[in-house]
């Protein structure tokens, strides 16, 4: 085995953090704000891993979200597909049409569809405009090009 790298403590140190009262604000999304709703279907199809019946193409834009809006967006799927979102966070809003559970609150930037589960989230775009991704987590999935690109214009 190799040596990486060694830490070498020389001196003692006075602990001078300490954890904040609040660690962060949170405003809950309102469905209402949503100006558009987009669905996304992950599954295999003709020995492929797709989105909405498509396999990649590095030409193809599923959504064009327009910056500084609020987009409801639903996963299904018909297998386990953790589902990530480059730049855009968002807020689980329910689990097939229950309300979330508690390991889904908050921001989050991916979220975990069982199969056969519909999910849907309000998702914010704000930050910058540009092309990004959303794709399963799965890193076989990853490999096989499940993924799809959006446009925040």
């Amino acid at each position: 085995m190799r040596q990486v790298m060694r830490f070498r403590v020389v001196r003692k140190e006075k602990d001078v953090s300490h954890i904040p009262a609040r660690l962060s604000r949170y405003t809950a999304l309102h469905p209402a704000s949503a100006v558009a709703t987009r669905h996304f279907d992950f599954r295999r199809s003709d020995d492929a891993w797709t989105i909405n019946g498509r396999p990649f193409s590095s030409s193809e834009v599923m959504a064009r979200p327009r910056l500084g809006t609020v987009e409801r967006w639903r996963f299904t799927s018909d297998f386990h597909h953790p589902v990530h979102l480059h730049l855009a966070h968002f807020q689980v809003l329910s689990r097939g049409g229950r309300a979330p559970e508690p390991t889904d609150a908050g921001w989050k930037d991916t979220v975990d569809v069982r199969p056969y589960e519909v999910v849907d989230v309000l998702v914010r775009f704000r930050g910058y405009r540009g092309r990004y991704m959303l794709h399963c987590h799965n890193l076989e999935h990853e490999d096989m090009a499940m993924m799809a690109s959006f446009q925040v214009v």
